[in-house]
């Protein structure tokens, strides 16, 4: 739970070893690069030639239902050919499935006239045939004194019609608008389909055949695109007519090998702190059981390099309202099992193992407050049974898990005071955190504490907070009538966060609401399967069972959206605001990409 100690390293060396130093410094993978010279931003991140193109191509590949083993001999292998084969074959492949899909729509709509072929207007004097789906309701509408009519296919909701006329009939001529059945026969239309499908399956092998090329052409990409990294790097560099300055923020620890590889290079290293007015980069450091909790953080805001690291508080706390949210066992329970089936889907990254712990847990906490509640699915515990006797949460009790959640809302703000104020540089950074933190703890304690002594002190506290609050709200020195105005105004400017403060803490409450919203759709969702099952003999069953099924898959997703929006908003909204000062920009490493395969 550390912000990482950083230097600045400046490198210097000869403008012909240039491309050299780069090139080891990009292996050494530990440098954020600080731009010396104006960096070219707009520049490709990938060549030409081998960027968006190539990895469209690459994703093409890789998604074939069907892979044959990757070569690794690159002496058959032409980047640009590769590349142009594969997506002609997925342009191909898919305007082949657009094609079939139509024709399939086509034969459908035309099936039910029959097989014929249109015959020469002169053959039938001029006549034309015009084609009605009338719905058999409505074929008592229709005058057949005056049209030449033929019903050629009927069933139970609609009846085919075709008309022969020389003009298109008026629009009242019908109770229904003509449809428009196409000059192409049904035969035609299921040859052309016959045909398109054959197409199809041998574009379907021809992919098959590309996928041998997709180790190849993902390596490529990868040292295509650390080549175009070292090149822009390259432009933010500070060169003279024999020299080269190569700057960047690197970890403390590895001062020892940054010199070590500057040794081997043969280039000269200026290593020092960082000054007053330089804003290093910030590289976040926890142990990787609870390094999903830099994830959160960094989704939303970076804290900035003098500031603290809230990674451990955040994965701790949003583990914790995510599982107030969900509150069901049985949830909890089925998502677990389904982690644990599907653990090899999240890959071996990481990013993914990090990230499938996290879900893991959260599983755990959705268990945990449903056990606490007594929630299973929505069903209660049978009243003397072990699981009852583990239910202490009433969730329908209003009063107690409103004095809940704000309790959890005013420690989890009053944690973020405080530890802003640990970390703050003067004496205002310090002060104001913890008057704040009275104002919090001391408007608890005058709602939790009625006729107690609580309800007494609660008062005092917040006076004390704010008085604490007013006074240091500024640094702001007084040695005239106009500073000691300016002064008294940066005092109410600072005190007016007490309505932030009010409405922070209160956004607590949906913890509450959210979890007994679920609970409250989980339970009526068993109520009316329950009412279908007794409603509806036989059939009933069946009908319940996609009931819960249904209902339930609706009411987890429901849960998931809102444990994971809501868990994160408490964390980067109300802890960040009162938490954090500075927001920082993230420690973004010049290294080798490691290819995807």
């Amino acid at each position: 739970m550390t912000i990482t100690a950083l230097k600045k390293v400046s490198l210097i060396g000869i403008l012909e070893d240039k491309e050299q130093v780069l090139e080891a410094t990009q292996a050494f993978g530990r440098f954020h690069l600080i731009p010396l010279t104006p960096a070219q931003r707009d520049l490709e991140a990938i060549p030409s030639g081998t960027g968006r193109e190539a990895v469209e191509a690459l994703r093409w590949l890789t998604d074939a239902p069907a892979q044959r083993r990757p070569t690794t001999d690159p002496d058959d292998f032409d980047l640009p050919q590769i590349v142009e084969q594969t997506l002609l074959n997925k342009s191909n492949f898919k305007a082949c499935e657009d094609k079939r899909a139509k024709l399939v729509r086509r034969i459908k709509d035309v099936r039910p006239w029959g097989q014929f072929d249109f015959a020469d207007l002169s053959e039938i004097g001029d006549y034309r045939l015009w084609f009605y789906v009338v719905p058999t309701a409505k074929l008592k509408a229709i005058d057949p004194s005056d049209k030449i009519m033929e019903i050629v296919h009927q069933d139970k909701y609609r009846a085919y019609v075709v008309l022969l006329d020389p003009d298109e009939p008026p629009l009242d001529a019908m109770p229904v608008p003509r449809v428009h059945v196409g000059e192409v026969s049904l035969l035609e239309l299921e040859h052309r389909l016959e045909q398109t499908e054959v197409r199809l399956e041998g574009l379907e092998l021809e992919r098959h055949a590309l996928t041998k090329w997709r180790g190849l052409l993902d390596q490529h990409l990868a040292d295509a695109r650390d080549r175009a990294a070292r090149g822009r790097a390259a432009l933010e560099t500070a060169d003279d007519e024999r020299i080269f300055v190569l700057q960047a923020w690197a970890p403390s620890a590895e001062e020892a090998d940054i010199s070590s590889l500057c040794k081997q290079l043969g280039i000269a290293a200026h290593i020092e702190d960082p000054a007053e007015d330089d804003y290093p980069p910030t590289l976040l450091a926890n142990p990787p059981s609870l390094a999903a909790g830099e994830d959160l953080v960094q989704f939303y805001q970076t804290p900035g390099y003098r500031d603290w690291d809230p990674s451990i508080i955040v994965y701790l706390s949003f583990i914790l309202f995510f599982g107030m949210i969900m509150t069901d066992a049985g949830y909890g329970l089925l998502l677990l099992g389904a982690l644990y089936l599907f653990k090899k889907r999240f890959g071996t990254s990481p990013g993914a193992l990090r990230m499938w712990t996290m879900s893991v847990w959260l599983m755990v906490s959705t268990t945990a407050f449903g056990v606490l509640t007594g929630s299973y699915f929505g069903i209660s515990p049978p009243p003397g049974s072990l699981l009852a006797q583990l239910k202490v949460m009433q969730l329908d009790d209003v009063d107690t898990m409103m004095k809940i959640t704000l309790t959890i809302g005013v420690v989890h703000i009053t944690l973020a005071n405080v530890v802003r104020a640990l970390h703050g540089s003067s004496m205002s950074d310090r002060a104001v955190p913890i008057g704040w933190s009275l104002v919090a703890i001391g408007g608890l304690c005058t709602f939790l504490g009625a006729e107690t002594l609580f309800a007494t002190l609660g008062p005092v506290m917040i006076v004390a907070g704010l008085l604490c609050v007013g006074f240091f709200a500024s640094d702001r020195k007084v040695d005239s009538i106009k500073s000691a105005g300016l002064r008294l105004f940066d005092a109410f400017a600072g005190l007016a966060r007490i309505v932030n403060i009010f409405s922070d803490v209160l956004s607590y409450m949906r913890l509450f609401a959210l979890g007994l919203a679920a609970a409250s759709l989980a339970s009526t969702i068993n109520d009316l399967s329950g009412q279908l099952l007794h409603a509806v003999p036989g059939i009933g069953l069946l009908i319940a069972i996609m009931v819960l099924a249904v209902g339930h898959a609706i009411n987890i997703g429901l849960g998931l959206i809102a444990g994971v929006v809501h868990g994160l908003r408490l964390n980067v909204i109300e802890f960040f605001n009162w938490g954090l000062k500075d927001e920082g920009t993230p420690f973004r490493p010049f290294k080798k990409e490691e290819s995807g395969l």
